[in-house]
């Protein structure tokens, strides 16, 4: 077992360049995937009303895919943002980073799912629930990586050391008040993830 984890995590690439790479490529296929959901109409040679008419069908799945999108961006410069102070990792930072991929990785499924059943409430919790999952997971990651200071360089900044978990990492919150909005108003609970782009913007990394 020894020599099985020395030949993963050892080598000339190191383990730090293999755990972005791994996860970069990973949010690059969920991004495309998203898009592949939105598609043009079946029917050829349609009237321009008739086009405009499957457009309008089509809204919640725009809707969907630009919350979506927005959201993995998201989820991605923080992920970015936990990593660049490092110089090294080990298994288990993999394995907490594999638990964040498991939950980002269907977000395209319950994208989709809202897009096709966006007035029934169990897509609104589905799709919260696993972008809640997914930003709780980061903040794991960077509870854990902060406890190995031989690991930081001198990039890590006191935003970064001494972070504001909740500000910094507001998913779960979010997905919590959009599942139980979800209750009262299903639009509501979706577009409440449009803020998440705006807090990002407007609270600093501390």
């Amino acid at each position: 077992m020894k020599n099985f984890r020395e030949g993963i995590f050892g080598g000339q690439t190191s383990t730090l360049d293999r755990l972005c790479a791994l996860t970069d490529g990973v949010y690059a296929i969920v991004i495309t995937l998203l898009v592949l959901d939105l598609k043009i109409p079946e029917m050829p040679g349609l009237s321009e009303a008739q086009l405009v008419e499957d457009l309008i069908q089509q809204i919640p799945n725009f809707v969907s895919y630009t919350i979506s999108f927005f959201v993995v961006a998201f989820l991605w410069m923080r992920h970015h943002w936990i990593l660049k102070p490092l110089k090294t990792c080990d298994e288990k930072a993999f394995w907490i980073n594999f638990v964040h991929i498991l939950f980002l990785s269907v977000t395209p499924y319950t994208s989709s799912l809202f897009g096709h059943y966006e007035e029934d409430p169990i897509a609104v919790v589905l799709f919260s629930g696993s972008l809640g999952l997914a930003g709780l997971s980061l903040l794991l990651l960077h509870r854990y990586v902060l406890l190995k200071p031989e690991w930081h360089n001198e990039s890590a900044d006191e935003g970064w050391t001494s972070p504001n978990w909740w500000t910094i990492y507001p998913g779960p919150i979010f997905a919590l008040g959009s599942i139980l909005l979800s209750f009262i108003s299903i639009t509501g609970a979706f577009l409440i993830w449009l803020l998440l782009p705006l807090w990002a913007l407007l609270l600093p990394h501390r």
